[in-house]
């Protein structure tokens, strides 16, 4: 087998720890910039939902990519409605409190039998497909929209961890959210806040376990300027069949983790809780905020700010690998940082 024929994933999977190792050596030899540092390699296993994949992952510059095994006839899409979906998830009767969002769909589309529900499912996700997938060293966690992660800084000890360099220049406006109150009435209602822009260049996240701020610098506010700016050092942005099959292994379930939706505290609702928050069958993880899209090569946008209807099938569909935002990218657009997300790619192909 030459080089490409072994990064198939039915290829792949077969193959010794020392042949993977050496093949993804070939694909850093010739696929990844010579200027880019590369560290911490290692064999990992993924598992989800039943499909394994024992694949690499290693830091670029500190920042983490796993490798994709490709697939050259990848099946991709859904046109099979709610099959396969426990009834329970999206049959009347519905909540007395509806959302804004869970009226309007109801007016447009009725969702009352399953033939509605099967016209609506399949008009949001994308068609069923063959494509041909390229292998990739993929982004393990997707970033606001067109930043550079710099570190963690402590919201306690205010102790900086990452590219003190890069946080130099903004040190001193940052540290100005951690300035403690100057009076008791004040301390009673302080509180960290969860987001903040430092002028126009540096972005700070609470991170989930309130115990840190993710600090990032940002490089570039449209899509146009991350597809040309990342391309400079050797990425890219995936495209829509590209993610599809990234987040979903190109599997027949409509969402990653198969198609339960359980969202109670019954053994399958803690189950798909873990899915949620856990990697997937690559190592990647993907938000489940339900407040972000992540963009796209395309002018496609995948996830969505979606808003919670108490209908577990609404309320995930954002998260099925093949759902696809109502609305459209334009390239020239700012992307505010709360709101967008992108993940860079190596895509090993023969051009």
């Amino acid at each position: 087998m030459n080089l490409f024929e072994m990064m198939e994933w039915s290829n792949w999977k077969k193959l010794t720890d020392e042949a993977m190792l050496q093949v993804i050596g070939k694909v850093l030899m010739y696929f990844v910039s010579p200027l880019k540092l590369v560290t911490d390699i290692r064999l990992v296993d993924f598992e989800l939902a039943g499909v394994k994949c024992r694949t690499a992952e290693l830091a670029i510059d500190g920042d983490l990519f796993v490798f994709v095994p490709g697939n050259q006839a990848a099946i991709l899409g859904w046109d099979l409605g709610v099959e396969g979906i426990n009834a329970t998830a999206w049959a009347p009767p519905f909540p007395e409190e509806k959302s804004l969002l869970t009226q309007q769909l109801l007016t447009e589309f009725g969702l009352e039998t399953e033939e509605q529900w099967d016209q609506f499912v399949n008009l949001y996700t994308t068609p069923l497909r063959k494509v041909a997938i390229a292998p990739m060293l993929v982004e393990k966690y997707a970033l606001p929209a067109g930043t550079k992660y710099l570190g963690d800084l402590d919201t306690v000890t205010g102790e900086f961890n990452g590219d003190v360099g890069g946080f130099a220049e903004a040190e001193t406006a940052v540290r100005e959210l951690f300035t403690p109150p100057t009076s008791f009435e004040e301390s009673l209602n302080f509180s960290l806040p969860e987001k903040a822009e430092i002028g126009e260049k540096y972005y700070l996240e609470l991170s989930a376990d309130l115990e840190s701020y993710h600090v990032f610098e940002r490089r570039f506010k449209t899509q146009e300027e991350i597809i040309k700016g990342i391309r400079k050092e050797g990425f890219r942005l995936l495209t829509e069949d590209q993610w599809e099959y990234a987040v979903g292994g190109g599997t027949r379930r409509l969402f990653r983790w198969g198609n339960d939706l359980d969202n109670d505290d019954s053994y399958w609702g803690r189950q798909v809780r873990a899915f949620l928050q856990g990697a997937n069958m690559f190592g990647l993880i993907i938000d489940d905020s339900l407040k972000r899209y992540e963009i796209t090569r395309d002018a496609q946008l995948k996830l969505d700010h979606w808003e919670t209807t108490g209908i577990p099938l609404l309320d995930f569909l954002p998260l099925a690998t093949y759902f696809r935002a109502p609305r459209q990218l334009e390239k020239t657009e700012s992307l505010p940082l709360d709101e967008f997300l992108f993940r860079r790619a190596v895509v090993i192909d023969r051009k």
